[in-house]
């Protein structure tokens, strides 16, 4: 096996932040659109296809429109309920304590006080609702949302989510009339603004550019897809992949990094690149597994990605809980070596946080 370099400093599925504004690019206008549509109307809709960069594009891009006095965001994901969670969130960040027993509209108006800000309701990954969520969780969430709209507060709900399940939105119009009436599509980026994104990385990483048009032109026929675009955290794992195959041809990790057309030639297709990167990552897991637990079934971590995940990459549409117990049961896997190898999938970042 090659030598792991660990100094990359691309994101793979992480996130883009609020402090990572001076490497984000390809998002400007998206940007610009998302932050006059939060002065529309108090609720707003994101979604777009898996790896469009919803999360990155609410994080980075619209929290750098904001002033700090202007801008209280409050990440909202499922987990085991979101209705759990959501109060949970708000009881963390209160200041002044609250009545236990009172609304969420008034811990949401005491929060507010106690910040002096507008508060941003951000429910992030809102599918897993739909995913996980029972019929009787989605109702009363669409319940307490129509409340929160109609209190007067100062505070914007934006709900981010998958596409392929924007439909399901459909049955809770009569609760939330104004639900579909101010929302935003995220596509895929173009191959001219994964051109820019790769120029804007390369140049904030001082990674030099030799021949760069070729070069960028070599990158770009090697990334598309013209059947599903360009995923950016494929991106991501493509851009590490050439950083370490540099480091690795010229022996040190110092020094500058250089992208040229023989790196790219040698790094081949994104699909070759994506295979070797889930190879190299799957031996690390199984030599771990024999070190650390004394098993030496080589198969066992790509039979928890294999369920961890569908077709295209994305979440299965089913609890985690499930998916050890139809480990246990079909594969004999152990639930706390499931534990173990999702903890490595998601230090290695080849998985999100996953819940229960």
């Amino acid at each position: 096996m090659p030598k792991t370099i660990t100094r990359s400093p691309f994101k793979f599925l992480d996130s883009y932040q609020k402090e990572d504004k001076e490497i984000f690019f390809g998002r400007e206008a998206e940007t610009e659109e998302l932050y006059d549509r939060v002065f529309e109307t108090n609720l707003i809709l994101l979604y777009g296809a898996s790896g469009t960069g919803k999360t990155s594009l609410i994080n980075c891009g619209l929290g750098n429109k904001f002033d700090t006095a202007d801008w209280h965001p409050i990440f909202i994901r499922r987990k085991d309920n979101i209705l759990d969670s959501f109060q949970k969130e708000i009881d963390r960040l209160a200041v002044k304590e609250m009545d236990k027993d009172a609304s969420i509209a008034k811990k949401l108006r005491s929060l507010y006080l106690d910040y002096f800000k507008p508060i941003y309701l951000i429910f992030d990954q809102f599918e897993e609702l739909f995913i996980l969520g029972s019929l009787e969780e989605q109702t009363a969430f669409f319940e307490l949302l129509n409340d929160i709209l109609i209190a007067g507060l100062q505070c914007k709900v934006l709900i981010s989510m998958r596409e392929e399940y924007i439909a399901f939105l459909s049955d809770y119009e009569r609760i939330v009339p104004t639900l579909f009436d101010n929302r935003q599509r995220i596509e895929k980026m173009h191959p001219s603004d994964i051109r820019d994104v790769i120029a804007g990385t390369a140049e904030a990483f001082n990674i030099k550019m030799i021949d760069p048009e070729t070069t960028l032109d070599k990158m770009i026929e090697n990334l598309k897809d013209k059947r599903a675009g360009i995923d950016l955290a494929n991106l991501q794992v493509y851009l590490d992949r050439l950083y370490k195959k540099d480091v690795e041809r010229k022996g040190s990790e110092t020094g500058e990094i250089t992208f040229d057309p023989p790196l790219i030639d040698a790094a081949g297709k994104l699909e070759d690149v994506l295979a070797d990167f889930l190879e190299e990552q799957i031996f690390i897991i199984d030599r771990e597994l024999e070190q650390q637990k004394g098993i030496k079934d080589k198969g066992i971590p790509m039979d928890i990605l294999f369920a961890l995940v569908t077709d295209n990459g994305t979440k299965q549409a089913i609890t985690l809980e499930n998916i050890k117990e139809n480990l246990k049961k079909r594969k004999g896997i152990e639930p706390a070596i499931v534990d173990f190898c999702i903890e490595r999938f998601q230090d290695m970042r080849i998985v999100r946080e996953l819940t229960e």
